[in-house]
C-alpha cells in the first residue's frame, strides 16, 4: 500500500506546468517491498557530447519525441501494490468522472508500473530496451542509453534519457519512420518536438 503524492515541474523547453499523480515509494514511507533490480541507467554528459559530435561529424540531422508517460507504458512490479486516493483523487472521481463517492479506507489497484514506485525506472527500462532492439537499434557495450542501427536503409544514432528521446538521422522522413515504429508500440502517442535545439534542459546548438 501506497499513499501518494503530487510533483510539479516547469518544462525548461516551453514553460509548459505539469502536475504529475505519483505514489510515495520513498524507503522512508516503510512501504516498499522490492523484488527486482531498481537500477536504471542514465546517459552521462561524455556519452551525450560523443552523440552530438558524430551526428555533427557525420553531417545528421536531430530530432527530439517525448513519452508522455513512461511508467504507464511498463509492466507492473513483480508484487501487485495499492495507493491510498488522496483528497484530489476523490474529487476528480466525482467531478470529472461522474462515479459515486469512493468509500473511506479504499485503496486502488495499479494495473502497471507508476512514478514513484522503486522499480518503475528499471520496468521502463527494460520495456523501451526492448521495443528499440525490436525495432532493429543495437545499444553501445559501454553505453546503454546509446543506440545504432539502419532505418530505411539509412543510419542512425538514438539517444535516450528516461522519456527524452533524440534521434540523428539524414532527414526529417528517417525521424518520422523510426519514431512512427516506435510509437506504434506505445499505448500513448509520443510528443514530436521537432528539430531539436534543447535536449533534457541543456542548449545544444
Amino acid at each position: 500500500m501506497f499513499h501518494t503524492v503530487w510533483t510539479y515541474a516547469v518544462k525548461a523547453l516551453d514553460r509548459r506546468k505539469k502536475a504529475r499523480f505519483a505514489c510515495n515509494g520513498s524507503p522512508r514511507s516503510g512501504q516498499a517491498r522490492i523484488l527486482d533490480e531498481t537500477y536504471a541507467n542514465c546517459v552521462d554528459q561524455t556519452s551525450s557530447r560523443l552523440f552530438y559530435a558524430i551526428a555533427a561529424a557525420e553531417n545528421l540531422l536531430i530530432y527530439g519525441a517525448d513519452v508522455s508517460n513512461v511508467f504507464a507504458e511498463a509492466p507492473p512490479p513483480k508484487q501487485g501494490f495499492y495507493i491510498y486516493p488522496d483528497r484530489a483523487f476523490h474529487e476528480w472521481w466525482v467531478n470529472h468522472k461522474k462515479q459515486p463517492p469512493l468509500e473511506d479506507g479504499m485503496v486502488i489497484p495499479i494495473l502497471s508500473a507508476m512514478q514513484g514506485h522503486p522499480e518503475s525506472p528499471r520496468l521502463w527500462e527494460k520495456h523501451a530496451d526492448a521495443i528499440l532492439q525490436e525495432i532493429g537499434l543495437t545499444p553501445t557495450t559501454h553505453e546503454p542509453c546509446l543506440y545504432s542501427g539502419i532505418i530505411d536503409g539509412k543510419r542512425v544514432i538514438f539517444k535516450w534519457q528516461v522519456d527524452d528521446f533524440a534521434v540523428a538521422v539524414p532527414d526529417e522522413r528517417t525521424a518520422t519512420i523510426l519514431l512512427d515504429m516506435i510509437n506504434d508500440k506505445l499505448t500513448i502517442p509520443m510528443k514530436r518536438q521537432g528539430f531539436l535545439d534543447m535536449y533534457n534542459g541543456i542548449d545544444v546548438m
